[in-house]
């Protein structure tokens, strides 16, 4: 009877230990269907006037008084609108915009003054599960491994209006919708540079990072099985949101912006990717929290983004 109680004892922690990683797996796995599924985002505030804030609410023209004209996009799903703010006359450089998840095509306005100073004709798009646009049918943002379809649709289109070089702005899960499409799209090559801010490179560090900030018991088993856990219940392989490797092989220059103490994205992510890089890419680290470098360091934001497109070939 001696050697029963210790068993028994070690039995009795072993499923505790089971049970607290299961616990922390299903927190993390229900932070994972709750941000993707659209439920954890907030409504924009009410009241936001200027519109090189996050939030603001208007079209380009209540924004900034430039003229636009509304399109729609005919992504896989169906029509998604676009706002496309023209540039100079017979422009064959355009820039393209992408949002992050949950945000809007307003987003862009933290870019557009100077996209739109070097004669840029702009596009700001929308995608599967934004306001106005096609559903996606399970209804869940999935770090661009769906989303990069749209866009692609909308580069195809700008093709159509004279368009055979693109500068991509892709701001937070713009950033994997990004790298999704220069590792999938047949269009890719149109592609000729990339302004990153914060960028979502990978998912299941984007994941690592919340749960570490939240505090999470456990959180180093926790959120790795969240994924596998995630793939099982909602079908999407969040593994596979992981474009660092991509943008590093991108022979374009790329301009990256991100805060450190950016609670959403690590930065972590961006500087391996720094690291990774061959090619030209400018960085621009400040002491921001997500998609805050502008608001932080408004002056050395607007100069490195002028500059940036200044240098592209003519």
């Amino acid at each position: 009877m001696r050697g029963v109680w210790p068993r028994r004892l070690l039995s009795g922690l072993v499923v505790l230990a089971l049970l607290a990683v299961l616990g922390s797996t299903w927190f993390a796995h229900r932070l994972l269907v709750e941000v993707l599924s659209g439920r954890a985002f907030a409504t924009a505030p009410e009241g936001i006037t200027d519109p090189l804030t996050l939030g603001y609410r208007g079209d380009p023209m209540q924004a900034f008084g430039l003229p636009f004209e509304t399109l729609m996009v005919e992504t896989p799903l169906g029509p998604a609108p676009a706002w496309y703010v023209p540039g100079t006359p017979g422009a064959t450089r355009a820039a393209v915009v992408v949002h992050g998840i949950g945000g809007a095509r307003e987003d862009g306005y933290l870019y557009l003054p100077e996209l739109h100073a070097a004669g840029l004709p702009v596009l700001l798009i929308s995608y599967r599960n934004d306001a106005g646009a096609p559903a996606a049918p399970d209804g869940l943002r999935a770090f661009g491994l769906t989303e990069w379809a749209d866009l692609e649709a909308a580069v195809a289109l700008l093709e159509t209006r004279g368009i055979d070089q693109v500068v991509l702005v892709a701001a937070s899960m713009g950033g994997g919708i990004a790298g999704q499409f220069l590792a999938r799209s047949d269009y890719a090559d149109l592609v000729e540079a990339l302004v990153l801010d914060a960028p979502a490179l990978d998912a299941p560090a984007v994941l690592r990072h919340v749960t570490d900030l939240l505090g999470l018991p456990l959180r180093s088993l926790g959120a790795p099985l969240a994924v596998p856990a995630f793939g099982l219940t909602h079908g999407v392989n969040l593994a596979q949101a992981r474009v660092t490797e991509v943008l590093a092989q991108f022979e374009g220059p790329i301009l990256l912006f991100h805060g450190t103490r950016d609670r959403i994205v690590p930065p972590a992510t961006s500087l391996a990717l720094l690291e990774a890089r061959q090619g030209q890419t400018t960085v621009l680290l400040t002491p921001g929290d997500h998609l805050q470098s502008r608001a932080t360091a408004p002056e050395r934001f607007t100069t490195l983004l002028s500059g940036f497109l200044s240098a592209l070939p003519r």
